[in-house]
């Protein structure tokens, strides 16, 4: 009887040490989590791959989490690539998220709340107007637009402001290349693009009246 009373302490007194042990391990982790090295991003899910716990981003991009002192961070948003961080001996970390701009991953971005429209596509537009996208995999500039800019609807050969509804007016966009204003652009090869992108606020009152569906400005190589 003594010997079964003393196994049953036994196992309990390593089961309470257990606990203790793995709570001694246990740290708490903050951070950041990004997109184009600046940006935060919202309700972005990290998880302690180890200890189980996760969190989710605020507004700001803010996180805190307990994990164990030897554990690894899964960070993934709806759009953006999943990214792994080992837990190391810092305990705050900036992670920056990788996005590949296509209209799935766009979509996925903005309606999941990770990202606001405008400011997704201003990220966008600045990083293409830096680096020069390299378009050369569309077959034409119709299909270019069709894939690349997300407010506007390409029928044909003609490109539509999607915002304009109205049965009174024609909502075609006016096209400009190199800053002249021009009634057909299916001379332009993608291949040949620099920039490409679409303005309809204040940005195209300098065109005046033919500028009112919005302007579809491209700039080539």
């Amino acid at each position: 009887m003594k010997t079964k009373l003393y196994f049953i302490l036994s196992i309990l007194l390593l089961l309470v040490f257990g606990i203790e042990s793995r709570s001694q391990d246990k740290i708490t982790v903050s951070g950041t989590v990004t997109f184009f090295k600046s940006i935060p991003l919202n309700k972005v899910k990290i998880l302690a791959l180890n200890s189980g716990e996760s969190t989710y981003t605020d507004s700001l991009g803010r996180f805190n989490l307990n994990c164990l002192k030897k554990d690894a961070l899964i960070i993934s948003a709806s759009g953006f690539e999943k990214k792994n961080v080992k837990v190391g001996k810092q305990d705050t970390y900036i992670i920056n998220l990788a996005y590949k701009n296509n209209p799935t991953n766009f979509h996925d971005a903005v309606s999941n709340g990770h990202i606001s429209e405008n400011v997704l596509l201003q990220a966008i537009n600045s990083g293409q107007q830096k680096k020069g996208k390299d378009y050369s995999t569309y077959s034409s500039i119709f299909e270019l637009i069709s894939s690349e800019i997300y407010d506007v609807r390409v029928t044909g050969s003609i490109v539509y402001n999607k915002k304009i509804n109205s049965f009174n007016s024609n909502p075609q966009v006016l096209y400009v290349v190199d800053g002249k204003a021009v009634s057909d652009i299916s001379f332009v090869a993608p291949a040949d693009v620099k920039t490409i992108e679409f303005v309809d606020d204040v940005g195209a009152t300098m065109w005046g009246m033919q500028g009112a569906n919005g302007v579809l400005k491209i700039t080539l190589k």
